[in-house]
């Protein structure tokens, strides 16, 4: 059980494995103090002679911290979102280069799908239409805008058919948080 304590700012809190307050004045004062006084030379000159320390330190820190770990994330992620997208399309565009193959299966896998399910007697210019009519939102909201199938072509249930009446305009969050569930227009 973790022992509270009052601190020098008159809060109660538990102290650290290290001795300091962890109330939230406390912490927020120490990243100020962090901001304002960076790493000395030295730190970082200890830090590079003793990468395997630092390393093992870091390591065992977060293995006791874990749950502390995760809000610290929570919180840069949500305060840094242009950042947290440019890492995923990072990550994205790195997956894709190392896994040549089984990307290429999968984008295979839907063109095939989508050519099986595109019947002879389908409106192609129709489709053309909502197609351009994405591009067009895309560009005039600047927000990215995608054509979805309300009836999934590979759904688990049911697959629909590449046709106009099958074909709505979402923008890219709400087609990629869709998956292949069945949504309406």
């Amino acid at each position: 059980m973790k022992v509270l304590v009052a601190c020098k700012r008159g809060n109660i809190a538990e102290r650290s494995a290290s001795g300091h307050c962890l109330c939230v004045d406390c912490l927020a004062f120490r990243s100020a103090y962090r901001k304002a006084n960076p790493r000395t030379e030295y730190q970082k000159q200890w830090i590079a002679a003793n990468k395997d320390k630092s390393a093992a330190y870091q390591k065992q820190w977060l293995a006791a911290n874990k749950e502390k770990r995760r809000a610290i994330e929570k919180a840069w992620r949500t305060s840094n979102p242009e950042k947290v997208a440019a890492m995923n399309a990072k990550a994205g565009a790195k997956w894709a280069s190392n896994n040549k193959g089984q990307r290429m299966a999968s984008v295979r896998a839907r063109q095939a799908a989508k050519k099986s399910r595109t019947p002879a007697w389908t409106d192609l210019d129709a489709m053309a239409a909502i197609y351009r009519e994405a591009a067009r939102l895309t560009e005039e909201t600047g927000v990215p805008h995608e054509v979805d199938h309300a009836l999934p072509l590979q759904g688990l249930v049911v697959s629909g058919l590449h046709v106009p009446n099958n074909l709505q305009i979402l923008s890219r969050s709400a087609n990629r948080s869709k998956g292949i569930k069945i949504c309406a227009a």
